[in-house]
């Protein structure tokens, strides 16, 4: 079947992050990615499984910090950066496919990027997220909540995402993937599949 839809990953895709600084302000050692002891609750929290709350006093239980729920979730949000070039091409795709973001993220980091980087808006009401959908990547269920969602057929569908996990399952059920390494590396592999 033709591709209809292109699903593209948010973080290291369309917004790249680093959170060396947030693991600083709570006195954690620097971790490009997030540490192994803080793994679960993040996970339970981008799912939706445990509320702000729980996951930020998790979090303060593990590293012993002391600052206010308010100042935790700015420093926890303090990590991101457009990928502007992937932003345009996701927009220039929009013109001809139904473009989604398909993500795993959560209800402090989400609002605050949809709010900071209006230049995702034409993505309109096309969200995949894995806090509304109870479920995060690469558990397969996530991406038949996100296929049910949106009434598609995983054959119509191409995911670009930088984490060959994530694309392994997308395959698993039928859809087509793009490993993200760089924008131009994307651009080029894209332009085998799709008219751009």
């Amino acid at each position: 079947m033709a591709i209809k839809n292109v699903i593209f990953d948010l973080g290291k895709v369309l917004i790249d992050f680093n959170f060396s600084s947030f693991w600083e302000s709570i006195g954690a050692r620097k971790c490009e990615r997030f540490l192994e002891e803080a793994e679960e609750p993040i996970l339970l929290f981008e799912a939706g499984k445990i509320s702000r709350l729980s996951f930020f006093n998790t979090i303060k239980k593990i590293y012993n910090f002391d600052m206010s729920l308010n100042k935790f979730e700015k420093i926890w949000c303090n990590v991101f950066s457009e990928n502007q070039e992937v932003i345009d091409l996701a927009r220039k795709l929009s013109g001809k496919y139904n473009v989604y973001i398909f993500s795993n993220t959560d209800e402090i980091h989400f609002p605050y990027i949809w709010e900071k980087y209006t230049s995702l808006h034409f993505f309109e009401n096309n969200l995949m997220l894995s806090y509304k959908l109870n479920a995060v990547k690469p558990e397969i269920e996530i991406y038949l909540n996100a296929m049910k969602k949106f009434k598609l057929e995983p054959s119509e569908c191409l995911l670009i995402d930088d984490r060959p996990i994530n694309i392994n399952t997308a395959e698993s059920i039928g859809m087509k993937g793009i490993m993200h390494t760089s924008y131009k590396e994307t651009k080029e592999k894209l332009c085998k599949i799709l008219t751009l």
